[in-house]
């Protein structure tokens, strides 16, 4: 963990409480992605990451394919995850 990933960590847990208090969040994907950033951020190596982010990745994917999350907010939700996480090769963060 480096301050960068903690910063982008506490960022993306008061943008997800703003969402989850403007019920534009169900409490389960609130839960589900709070701790899939908190793996990412405990990870040391790609290889620690992969759950975690699997977990978000599958709970974003969920939540664009019941129109509950736009594009435009699943992208910036992935690559926030991912920003929590330690570096992971380029061919993983393009297909996320």
């Amino acid at each position: 963990m480096n301050r960068q990933r903690y910063m982008a960590y506490r960022a993306l847990l008061a943008e997800l409480d703003e969402w989850r208090a403007a019920d534009a969040l169900e409490h389960e994907a609130h839960e589900d992605l709070r701790d899939a950033a908190e793996g990412l951020l405990l990870s040391r190596a790609g290889a620690d990451a992969e759950e975690p982010l699997a977990r978000a990745s599958a709970t974003v994917l969920g939540m664009l394919a019941l129109e509950e999350l736009d594009e435009q907010n699943a992208s910036w939700l992935l690559d926030s995850l991912l920003s929590c996480g330690p570096r992971v090769p380029r061919a993983l963060s393009d297909a996320a």
